[in-house]
């Protein structure tokens, strides 16, 4: 009995200290975007920071200031050449397609008018063609509407400046004192669980790290792929549909199908034989993406089931916004390994 009580408050304990963290999130969520794009450009860098400071024969043994430098300046040539040479295109196809969505808008609410007077004539009941209107009214409410806060997203990290001065700064110290910060992390727990904190952090930087690694190339794959294959289907706007393709790869699970569908929306708009092709396209590279890197990524790395991602999807983009939806599988795997920690002690 007395077990049983114990386990039952072992419980409570836990949902309470899984609330509060959600709660924290919540409200700490204003200052979380240049946190967070500190710590990917710490995994992105961190390798090529460690093979340049490393002694050898690991590495090339230069300082650490000398190795994060080389670092920095290979990351802000990297960002020079994008928006130098990709941003500029991309940018005038944003601004063309910014120009004609109320074209596109009108197209698809006269499709849609056209799909109604054609389910019209089988005499459904009127209950029954109510149902079909307002779903696709609402798949269409709800395509523009993530498109938008999405948009918001991006425009308010390029608005505060003093955000992103703060990136390289935080991130310049993430490269240079991390063991010095994970010790002062250790610190603060009492030495009876220092040995379990260490293990925990040494999953949780596991885990991230290669989910970082994973994701960019899952992105940066997914969203060239896209881009060539639109380009050669004939599809308009096939640069600013390559990019959201990529950038919706980083949400787990339901982000590629996010991506397709403007593209299959655009295509449609011009031809019902040219959207088959287009879906047939992304069927193509779903399949080839779930064959050789979605198993490395999401099974070895995070090991979280299907029903996980989707409850973490729908809570933290409540929580969050599209920051959540992009963190949510990262998120609930660390809360994953801090939970089977717990449950050993």
């Amino acid at each position: 009995m007395k077990a049983f009580v114990k386990d039952k408050y072992r419980i409570w304990i836990r949902a309470l200290a899984a609330v509060l963290i959600l709660a924290a999130f919540y409200y700490i969520r204003d200052v979380l975007p240049p946190i967070i794009i500190a710590v990917l450009l710490f995994y992105a860098l961190n390798p090529l920071v460690s093979w340049l400071s490393n002694k050898k024969p690991k590495g090339i043994g230069l300082p650490i200031n000398i190795s994060i430098l080389i670092s920095f300046l290979l990351a802000f040539l990297a960002f020079y050449l994008f928006f130098r040479f990709i941003i500029p295109p991309i940018a005038a196809e944003f601004k063309l397609f910014g120009q004609n969505i109320p074209e596109y808008i009108a197209s698809a609410k006269q499709a849609m008018d056209s799909l109604r007077q054609w389910y019209a004539g089988y005499a459904l009941p009127e209950e029954v063609q109510n149902i079909i209107a307002q779903s696709f009214q609402g798949l269409l409410d709800s395509i523009l509407g993530f498109g938008e806060e999405m948009f918001k997203g991006i425009v308010s990290i390029a608005t505060r400046f003093i955000q992103i001065i703060i990136i390289p700064i935080l991130t310049y110290y993430l490269l240079k004192d991390k063991e010095t910060l994970k010790r002062g992390l250790l610190e603060l727990v009492p030495p009876a669980y220092q040995p379990r904190t260490t293990r925990i952090l040494s999953k949780i930087n596991k885990v991230l790290s290669g989910y970082v690694k994973g994701v960019l190339l899952l992105c940066l794959m997914v969203g060239t792929t896209a881009g060539i294959g639109l380009y050669l289907l004939g599809v308009r706007y096939f640069m600013v549909l390559g990019l959201i393709a990529g950038v919706t790869e980083a949400i787990t699970f339901i982000g590629p199908w996010i991506g397709a569908v403007p593209a299959v929306l655009i295509a449609f708009l011009s031809s019902p034989a040219l959207a088959i092709q287009v879906i047939a396209l992304y069927l193509a590279i779903q399949a080839l993406e779930h064959s050789v890197f979605v198993p490395k990524v999401f099974s070895d790395q995070l090991d979280l089931h299907p029903v996980a991602i989707i409850i973490a999807l729908l809570v933290l983009g409540k929580l969050l916004g599209p920051l959540g939806l992009f963190f949510a599988a990262p998120i609930v795997a660390i809360l994953r390994i801090i939970y089977e920690e717990i449950q050993e002690g």
